[in-house]
Order: structure tokens, then sequence, then C-alpha cells
């Protein structure tokens, strides 16, 4: 049965398809295409990669292909360049207070995809960000509030839909109360199912209020919903009795990518992928591996003929696909660069309005030479976010030549590096850029001054939650975004040329927010 190939949302490395990848999609063994950072060259050549895969699809008579991307704002962010709109993480466009700005922005940058060619965003993420030591959700969230999380989604995708992008909530159904990364192991919310309702659950009624196009699943244990042990991709449970029944959602429902651990382990790309298909996916995520994509292929197919797959089910799930691919938009839309502009001034102001502080912001502004410390080793990430080496760091880019000394740390310093700098910046206020600092807590010492010294300040670069154990009299600031184009906004508040007027996504726990 060719149609099973529809099921299937594959990726590649490259900036252009390579022969296996169009003949899988002229064979129709693929109904979609997930595009990563590996693959984005100049917007040119997006355009002319996008364009190869819908002519290879159209040529065999085939559906068009969804042809999809991560597109969620900060750290995740694949079209990223200065070519490319900037995006403010979920939590920066939260702590803005301004979810107009928010809706208007992901429409342009919706327009933008569209001209790329790009036509479902695996965004907004929905999870409600409840854990602080959570390791793959963090400023991804809009925050810990459910009602905001619900309300800036539904901007969100509104904004999307509305250039043409078929959005999609994720991770259902929420996987911000983990404190695991289900790109390497399975981890389990163990919450109750009225919790559930009450917090994880609420934004994505909402999304579906919004009618957005699809949900992308959880690889996540949820005892209070299945106890069998299942995560959410592969239990029935979840994707049957909650998605369809529960919230009467009618759009396509795909995996996450079945080529992630919490899946590999315990059950194995192709056999996890054919009961995400029994339990009610309507895709499965394929995103890396051409023997596994094929694998999975013939499994599916497999399944099918031996029964393990009803055909109602492979029918519903192929309706689903119809049915979504519908609501393409035939006509590649145009990005102006009026519009450009005005998305990159959107974005610039997000930034600003979300710069939010606690600790001794009295004490702001400091205008005097400064000492910067980063540090300088390669930060932690999931794998969803993309890296952000660069030859310099962004914030010592941001302050130039306002900056007495700039010194690189590894990234938890000893004792005796922690005193060097003291002995550098003794009369010189000091600001320490913090990069998961709850890990690494050598960061957090270098900020123990005498009060003789002058003032310190922290930036919370990763995560706002690395304020939380501030010494007494530091000033902490974050503009929960470690994205370079982040940082001038930051720096421009510590300097007083903006004023400190962000709002708080998430509490902090020993320093609540002035």
């Amino acid at each position: 049965m060719r149609e099973i190939g529809q099921l299937i949302t594959i990726g590649f490395d490259g900036v252009e398809a390579p022969p296996h990848i169009l003949d899988a999609v002229r064979r129709g063994r693929a109904g979609g295409i997930v595009l990563f950072r590996r693959n984005i060259g100049t917007a040119q050549e997006v355009g002319e990669l996008t364009r190869s895969l819908q002519t290879s699809a159209a040529s065999a008579g085939l559906p068009p292909l969804f042809i999809a991307i991560d597109q969620e704002g900060g750290t995740v962010r694949r079209l990223n360049g200065p070519e490319f709109i900037p995006i403010p993480s979920q939590m920066a466009m939260a702590a803005a207070r301004s979810p107009e700005l928010v809706e208007r922005l992901m429409y342009l940058a919706g327009l933008e995809m569209t001209a790329l060619g790009i036509n479902q965003n695996y965004a907004p993420v929905l999870d409600v960000n409840v854990n602080p030591a959570n390791p793959v959700i963090g400023i991804r969230s809009f925050g810990e509030d459910p009602t905001q999380v619900a309300r800036l989604g539904q901007h969100y995708i509104r904004g999307l839909q509305q250039a043409h992008v078929l959005a999609t909530a994720k991770h259902f159904p929420g996987h911000g109360d983990t404190h695991q990364d289900s790109h390497k192991v399975l981890p389990t919310v163990d919450q109750p199912r009225g919790r559930l309702e009450s917090v994880e659950l609420m934004p994505f009624r909402a999304a579906v209020a919004a009618e957005v196009a699809a949900i992308m699943t959880a690889h996540v244990v949820y005892p209070g919903i299945d106890s069998s042990g299942l995560p959410a991709t592969l239990s029935e449970k979840v994707l049957t009795g909650v998605i369809r029944d529960q919230l009467d959602f009618t759009g396509l429902v795909v995996t996450d990518s079945m080529e992630m651990q919490a899946i590999v382990q315990g059950f194995g790309t192709v056999a996890g992928s054919v009961m995400a298909i029994q339990a009610g996916a309507d895709q499965v995520l394929v995103s890396h591996d051409a023997d596994q994509q094929m694998d999975t292929y013939q499994g599916l197919i497999s399944a099918f003929a031996q029964g393990q797959i009803s055909a109602s089910r492979i029918r519903a799930a192929l309706d689903h696909v119809r049915e979504t691919k519908s609501r393409l938009s035939p006509a590649i839309a145009q990005i102006t660069e009026a519009e450009r502009t005005e998305a990159r001034s959107i974005a610039d102001t997000i930034w600003l309005q979300a710069v939010a502080g606690t600790g001794a912001v009295n004490k702001l502004p400091i205008t005097e030479p400064l000492v910067l410390v980063t540090f300088g080793d390669q930060p932690e990430t999931t794998e969803a976010e993309d890296s952000r080496a660069s030859l310099e760091h962004p914030l010592a880019q941001a302050f130039g030549d306002q900056l007495f000394r700039h010194l690189t740390l590894p990234r938890n310093p000893s004792a005796e590096q922690v005193a060097s700098v003291h002995a550098v910046s003794k009369a010189y206020p000091l600001v320490v850029a913090l990069d998961h600092a709850g890990l690494h807590p050598g960061q957090l010492t270098v900020l123990q001054r005498t009060w003789t010294d002058g003032p310190s300040v922290a930036l919370a670069l990763s995560s706002p939650y690395d304020l939380r154990r501030l010494p007494v009299d530091t000033i902490g600031l974050t503009g929960f975004d470690p994205s370079p184009a982040a940082m001038p906004a930051l720096v421009a508040v510590l300097r007083g040329q903006a004023r400190l007027v962000g709002d708080w996504p998430v509490s902090i726990a020993e320093h609540r927010p002035h």
C-alpha cells in the first residue's frame, strides 16, 4: 500500500536533497520533509531545496509534501542568521507582555517561511515549564502559568496560520514537568490526572480552540493517563482517548523524532513507529538515518499486511494527512523588505521589553567601564537547540569599547581562576554572564566579592533560574534568551539606555523579582 508513505516525515544532511531522498519522495515513501540547521544555506538555497522536493512529488502525481522546520525562537531557530527574521525565545515573548506583537511577528516570520517553501512549523512549544530543573524546555516555554501559556500560544498559532504556515502545538500532553531530556532517556511526569487537566492540558485545549493544524506528541510517560508505562507517543489512551475523544481534535497528530533515545532504548524506531500509528498518530518523524527511514516504511507496510495495524486506522491517518494538506496554500507568499524591517523592529522591541531584574536593581544604571566574565567552552544544550559557538562572545560584542577587560573562564572555574578575576576587577564593576550556573556552581563564586569592591551584576543568559542564589547586593538581569541578537537589550538596560520593564514568566525561589 504505497499511500502508507504519507504517514512518514524524513530528514537528511546537506543544503541539497540527496538522490536517495528525491527517490524516496518520487516513490511515495515520505509525505513530509523536516529541515534542520544542517539543511539551511542562503535563502536562495533554501528556496531551491524546497522546490526540488516539491517538484519530485508532483512529477510522480503525489500530493504536496509537508516541509517542516523547528522555528520556535531563541535557541531553537533553524533559519538563524542575518539574512533571516530573528525570533526571540518564547519565554522572552512572555516577559515582554505583548501578545499582539507575538502574533504580528509570527505572521511576518510565517511569510518568510512560505516564501522559502516551508509550510509547517513545529511550534509553538505549549509545555508549561513548572520544573526549574527541566533540561530540555526552559526558555523554550512561555512560562509556568498555564493560562499565560495558553493565551500566548493562541496568538502565536494565529500569526503563523494567517501566513499559511501550519502550526504544530508540542509536546503533547506536556514536557514541562520533567527533569530528564527525552532525547537521551524516557522521562515520566508522575502527576495525577486532575493536575494534568488543569496545567499540562490547558494550553493544548486553547490551541485546538484556535484551530491549530497539528499536535506533536511527547516521548514521556504519564501514569495519570496511562498506567501501562508507555510514553504518550505510543499510548492509545493519550493519542486517541485524550487528543481525539476528549479534546475533539480533528487535525494532524505527528510524533516527535522516533530516533530519540526515549523511543530507541525501549522500543526501537521501527517497532515504535508501528505502535505510534496503532495508537493514533498520523505521521511518524524519522529525521536522520536513511536506513531507519526505509525500514520504517517497510515496517508499516508489513504491519498493515499482517493486520497489526487495521485498515480503518490507516484510512483515518491518511484522511487526517489529506485534510491537513488541503489547508496548504497553493501560492508561495512573498515578503517585502519593509515587512522584514518591521519584523526585526518587533523582535528588538520584544527583547528590550523582556529584560527583567531581581536583587539590587536599584543600583542601575552602571555607566563606567567594567569587567565582563563569560564562560568559554561550549554550553551544554539539548539536542533540540542550535549551537551558539562564536569567535567572540556576543555580550562582548554588545558592550564594545565600554569594557575595561573581557575575561573568559572555563565552564566551572576553579578557586584560583576566580581569584584571578577578582584581582583584575577589584576597582571595577563586575558583570558575570551565567550559563546554566545551577549545573556549574563555580560560576556563582565569581560573584562573591567583598563589599569594598564595585557593584556585581549577574546576567542569566540560558536560564532565569540561575538568579535564584545571588549574593546579597548583586544585580540580577535576564532577557530569557541567550541569542546573540538579544544581547544589546541586556546591555541597554544595564547602561541605563532603556528602562527595566520585563515581567517574570517564572518564579525564582530564593530571590523573588522586584
